[in-house]
């Protein structure tokens, strides 16, 4: 019986006004590919991409001879999966498997044992987000700033420019001279985070090229760190961080006009993992107010 699988994120990307939409897809052979041509994506899985997500690879799933299906997560936090099958008739299950599925970190957990007496293959698929559903809709903790020095807000929540879809919607953008010092803005646990890219550009197909770190809290929320310098990291997944401890430098990688960081809190909404509002000093974020970070 021969299974096959693949990641399907559900995600929208958003940039300029005119520039075209990227989509990440999944060839024949397995290589994941970035592109901003729909055609060439085709027909193979494209994705439409919105923000930085793990590496697809994160979540795997597999099945025995005997039917039992296994979902491993490899990340350092939990992630909330959605299982679908190409067969209904002649499948047997002991459980409801369209309801989303959480699977703890560094935990591979066993699904269900399902039987298929159909004809063909028994072909599953599968997408997943970050965390776990939080209902959470906007932080009114005490973030910390989340850098060190005095800069202003470049791009704001709903930003016309980039920030008007539901992973970026309240996101911020600082413009700030690459090597800043960028700090926890809450207390809590690395999840994920890419460390190794070089380079920026203004081509939308660079967006997966961008490092990052996204933050897991005991709330269930999560803080992305985003553009950051190529190896300035100063942590690693799984470590627990304090507020206000520098985690890695800024930086201009990926799809960027220039130095600066990216910052927003988010939590999963029990399909995706989506942007909400939050405050800093007291305050919304707003284009060109001043913020001020300092340990």
């Amino acid at each position: 019986m021969r299974v096959t699988w693949w990641c399907i994120l559900l995600l929208l990307i958003t940039s300029s006004v005119n520039a075209r939409s990227v989509y990440r897809y999944v060839d024949k052979n397995g290589v994941v590919s970035f592109t901003d041509e729909l055609n060439r994506a085709q027909p193979f899985n494209p994705v439409e991409l919105e923000i930085w997500e793990p590496d697809p690879n994160s979540v795997t799933l597999r099945r025995t001879d005997l039917g039992n299906l296994y979902l491993y997560n490899s990340l350092y936090g939990p992630v909330t999966v959605t299982l679908s099958m190409n067969q209904h008739q002649g499948v047997i299950a002991h459980k409801d498997l369209s309801k989303p599925i959480i699977v703890p970190a560094r935990t591979e957990l066993f699904v269900d044992q399902v039987n298929y007496f159909g004809s063909g293959s028994l072909e599953f698929t599968f997408q997943f987000s970050v965390g776990t559903p939080s209902s959470v809709s906007e932080d009114h903790s005490r973030l910390r700033v989340p850098f060190l020095g005095s800069f202003a807000i470049s791009q704001g929540f709903n930003g016309s420019y980039s920030h008007n879809l539901p992973g970026n919607r309240y996101a911020i953008d600082i413009g700030m001279p690459v090597g800043t010092p960028i700090v926890a803005a809450k207390s809590g646990t690395v999840l994920d985070m890419r460390d190794s890219y070089d380079g920026h550009s203004t081509n939308p197909a660079d967006r997966g090229k961008t490092n990052y770190i996204r933050l897991l809290h005991a709330d269930g929320t999560m803080t992305l760190y985003a553009h950051l310098k190529t190896h300035s990291g100063l942590v690693k997944p799984g470590q627990s961080v304090r507020a206000g401890q520098i985690i890695a430098a800024s930086g201009n990688t990926g799809y960027s006009t220039g130095p600066h960081l990216h910052f927003a809190v988010q939590h999963n909404d029990g399909s995706r993992t989506v942007a909400i509002p939050f405050v800093l000093q007291g305050v919304t974020p707003r284009k060109g107010l001043l913020l001020a970070g300092n340990n």
